[in-house]
């Protein structure tokens, strides 16, 4: 089984980008069962809290496929972003170091968006 976490720093000013992994992540879960994590980071981490429906729906999906959503809670507040509504859409705030020496000590290949 592969273990592969996307570390999705494209926002919602690069939505298809940020989507191709979202997608791709979700996909690979639902389809493959593959261990399979996300983690929003820099402008990624806006995308927690977007409206934009494709997002809403992905966020959703990888809720129901089990694949762990995790956001930099520093990213958070730097950007003024409402912690609670993230939160609310099952998105876990962890500390950006603590999740990648996480994923490395772990064996996930981190794969960049």
């Amino acid at each position: 089984m592969a273990k592969i976490a996307f570390w999705i720093t494209a926002g919602p000013d690069q939505v298809d980008k940020a989507m191709s992994g979202l997608r791709l992540a979700q996909r690979l879960r639902a389809n493959r069962d593959q261990d399979i994590r996300v983690y929003l980071f820099g402008p990624g981490v806006a995308l927690g809290g977007s409206s934009i429906p494709a997002v809403v729906e992905v966020l959703s999906d990888l809720r129901t496929s089990e694949v762990p959503v995790q956001a930099c809670p520093a990213n958070v507040t730097q950007m003024g972003l409402d912690e609670k509504v993230i939160t609310g859409r099952g998105i876990e705030l962890e500390p950006a170091g603590n999740i990648m020496i996480e994923l490395v000590e772990n064996g996930y290949q981190v794969v960049g968006v």
